[in-house]
């Protein structure tokens, strides 16, 4: 038994030194999410967006929600969410047969004391979606989804962008 494990010693003291030398780099795991600069948050807006972005900031460590602006570090606030359905190809028979969806959602972010960190933008998704003539109900269900989806990953960009703000000193 203990020369099994003196036999893959140096095996284990590599992946030691390369999980080392990753931590350090600042490697994370795929999906996991960024800490942010910041201890207290305030997230304006009742869009589906600021919905998945406050679930997505409960998972950090340490930081807090705020109830008043003055009591926040960072506000962000979601102005609009709005989603463009188009027509993109007919059947031979002239109904739709393929849709693009577009997201557009338009965010500021301030400090607590109205101090503007990030100016206006814009965070735009598109997904492409195929209409089955056969499956109605099924595409109705896929554009849900699709929309529920979109949500999600402009939500994990607007974190990614929050770890990016730097507070003023």
């Amino acid at each position: 038994m203990m020369a099994l494990f003196l036999h893959r010693l140096p095996l284990l003291a590599i992946l030691l030194v390369a999980a080392v030398f990753m931590h350090g780099c600042g490697f994370n795991v795929r999906g996991q999410t960024p800490v942010v600069p910041f201890k207290t948050v305030m997230i304006e807006g009742n869009q589906g967006t600021a919905h998945e972005l406050r679930q997505l900031l409960r998972q950090q460590p340490g930081l807090k929600f705020a109830n008043k602006t003055t009591e926040a570090q960072v506000v962000l606030t979601v102005l609009s969410q709005t989603v463009e359905r188009t027509v993109v190809a007919f059947s031979a028979a002239g109904r739709p047969r393929e849709i693009q969806l577009r997201m557009r959602v338009t965010y500021k972010v301030n400090d607590g004391y109205a101090a503007e960190l990030v100016s206006l933008q814009d965070i735009v998704q598109t997904r492409d979606l195929s209409i089955n003539e056969a499956e109605v109900l099924a595409s109705g269900n896929a554009e849900a989804f699709m929309i529920e989806d979109m949500q999600r990953d402009i939500a994990q960009q607007l974190v990614r962008r929050l770890k990016a703000i730097r507070l003023p000193s």
